[in-house]
């Protein structure tokens, strides 16, 4: 049967989808099964609203899958019939809700008047047949002579490959259109190469980048993530790039630390020689007080990445330990070779506080407030409060001043605001913000148990839970 939606006809049979009523003319394109079956689906209910449920129930009937799929069929759909999500002719998004197919759609029968044309046709649909089965015996016979060890398949079309490339390179860039359109391109490359397992990590790796600091977000789709890097695993079972992503999912968006002990764990017996894995699993250490281990995993680290010698992270972990004079070795060593760098300019700052030196501390504030775009009248007014009260001064002046948004150096509201609460002595208003920054899943939290900053609260019983 034809279907003609809008100027479209779409043969249900081949899913061919084509601007003349013969699909040899015009322009054509073809549908795989699974988007087909969905616009069979919306066809059905046309007009009408669909929900998630049933789609998800008619076109993936006994299967377990996410929502994911569905956003993935209805852009296929959208892309073979020219059709823009925000100005829809053919497939409206009811937010909340699903989908509804819009436009004219007419039902055409053809009947093949030529007993000709029917011989014909039986003969070609045979020889096809034919033709199959023979493909299928010989493929099933090379399977016993090159027997397949990993079930994932690489890209085929050259075009396919340059696109799915494409959307790595976006994938990499710090603009959040690129990302969108990353999106779109792993989700594309997953409808032409189901079998193909990096695009799964990297569709989860782009989903995770668009929530950015949500991390409220981030959780609350987490079984999403895990689903896609779950099937990348089915397809590659020795990914250490997955495993990694599965750690730090489980590190920084679900707290659980001993599941992401397991997959740094994984990811370094697959292989050893990757560098982030080293430098994330030595963060990880730190957070969990594991300061030895993660001094040993950042060695590795840069024994294999040679710009890992001028990482904060050693500058870091020794601030967290309190060996405040071998955080200062190490912030010497980073000053000679970039003093303008912001994160040693934070790094610096964090330490001098800590070892009560106000005045050079306050100095590479300074430097960052000015990397931060303040006005000459904001650093006068903060210079002025540190004149007058010194370090804690300032932090009050952050908080109920300037009411600063912005990370520098000290994360972002409400975290950044405990933070600035704890130096300026305010111990109620930071226990408050401390258990605003719980309640939306403030990734840097997962330091309160080791950063010198906590180190006057954690004894209040209203933040035992976060220790726990």
């Amino acid at each position: 049967m034809l279907i003609k939606l809008g100027v479209w006809f779409i043969d249900t049979q081949t899913g061919i989808v084509s601007s003349d009523i013969k699909s040899d003319n015009g322009q054509s394109k073809r549908l795989d099964h699974t988007p087909l079956a969905l616009l069979l689906c919306l066809l059905k209910y046309h007009s009408k609203d669909v929900t998630k449920e049933v789609m998800l129930s008619e076109v993936w009937p006994n299967k377990v899958v996410s929502e994911d799929v569905l956003s993935v069929a209805v852009s296929q759909i959208r892309k073979a019939l020219g059709d823009n999500a925000r100005k829809p002719e053919y497939i409206k998004t009811i937010p909340g809700i699903g989908y509804r197919l819009i436009g004219n759609v007419e039902y055409i029968e053809i009947a093949n008047s030529s007993q000709d044309k029917q011989s014909k046709d039986r003969k070609l649909k045979f020889l096809s047949f034919m033709s199959a089965i023979l493909l299928c015996i010989f493929i099933y016979i090379l399977s016993f002579i090159f027997p397949d060890t990993n079930t994932s398949k690489e890209i085929t079309s050259l075009s396919a490959k340059a696109h799915y490339q494409k959307g790595r390179y976006l994938l990499t860039t710090s603009n959040k259109q690129n990302w969108l359109e990353a999106h779109q391109i792993f989700e594309d490359t997953i409808i032409s190469s189901p079998d193909f397992a990096p695009v799964y990590r990297e569709l989860a790796q782009v989903k995770l980048k668009l929530f950015g600091k949500d991390n409220l977000k981030a959780f609350e789709k987490r079984e999403e993530l895990k689903f896609l890097l779950n099937k990348s695993l089915t397809l590659s079972p020795n990914d250490p790039n997955t495993y990694l992503l599965l750690a730090k999912i489980a590190f920084s968006v679900e707290w659980d630390f001993n599941k992401a002990h397991t997959y740094f764990s994984k990811a370094l017996e697959i292989d050893d020689t990757n560098p982030m894995v080293h430098h994330h699993f030595s963060i990880f250490l730190m957070a969990a007080g594991k300061f030895d281990l993660a001094l040993q995993q950042i060695e590795h680290y840069k024994s294999l990445e040679p710009s890992g010698y001028a990482i904060t992270t050693v500058a870091w972990i020794f601030n967290m330990m309190e060996e405040y004079e071998l955080g200062l070795v190490e912030v010497d060593k980073l000053e000679q070779l970039n003093s303008d760098d912001l994160m040693y300019l934070m790094t610096a700052q964090s330490i001098l506080e800590n070892t009560g030196e106000d005045k050079a501390s306050f100095e590479k504030l300074i430097h960052i407030f000015k990397a931060s775009h303040y006005s000459e009248n904001e650093i006068n007014a903060v210079t002025l409060a540190f004149e007058n009260g010194g370090l804690p001064s300032v932090n009050l002046w952050l908080l109920e001043v300037k009411k600063e948004q912005n990370n520098i150096g000290q994360g972002i509201p409400p975290l950044s605001f405990a933070r600035y609460a704890a130096k300026a002595g305010k111990k109620d208003l930071a226990i408050k913000y401390l258990l605003q920054a719980k309640e939306s899943r403030e990734a840097n939290l997962v330091y309160f148990n080791v950063d010198p900053k906590y180190k006057l609260l954690r004894d209040t019983f209203e933040l035992q839970h976060i220790l726990n």
